[in-house]
């Protein structure tokens, strides 16, 4: 009988340790479930404010992509304007290269080959200028 008790004994001792050892445990997992709770609810502000100045990012970028459409818009004009100039100029400078020709080969005209000279020479001097300008911006 005594040995049952003395089993007994050591078993309610080992069983005491067990549980002061599980207590331990629990408890620091407890302080370790707290610790990742405090974490997560930080992480949850952070991302709330990060969320929100994404927000305000995302806003001010669709302002600026709506003012760089409305300004390129507006630029169209300007550049449908010039290509028509271009085209214009082109236009006249053909016009004007072939009347001097005409000038130049009519012989019915007299006293006229000195100005169609200096039509020719202003000409090419003019496409001088303009090779010298591209030139000069490359």
């Amino acid at each position: 009988m005594t040995f049952v008790h003395i089993g007994v004994f050591i078993m309610a001792i080992a069983f005491a340790l067990v549980s002061i050892f599980f207590a331990k445990l629990l408890l620091r997992v407890s302080g370790v479930i707290g610790t990742v709770g405090q974490t997560v609810s930080e992480l949850e502000m952070k991302m709330d404010k990060t969320i929100i100045e994404l927000e305000q990012t995302i806003s001010e970028t669709n302002a600026t992509a709506t003012d760089i459409e409305e300004k390129a818009l507006a630029l169209n004009s300007v550049f449908y304007t010039a290509k028509h100039v271009g085209d214009s100029t082109s236009l006249l400078s053909e016009e004007l290269a072939i009347r001097t020709e005409r000038y130049a080969q009519n012989p019915s005209l007299p006293g006229t080959r000195p100005f169609v000279r200096v039509i020719q020479f202003t000409e090419f001097a003019s496409s001088l200028f303009n090779s010298w300008k591209r030139g000069k911006r490359a």
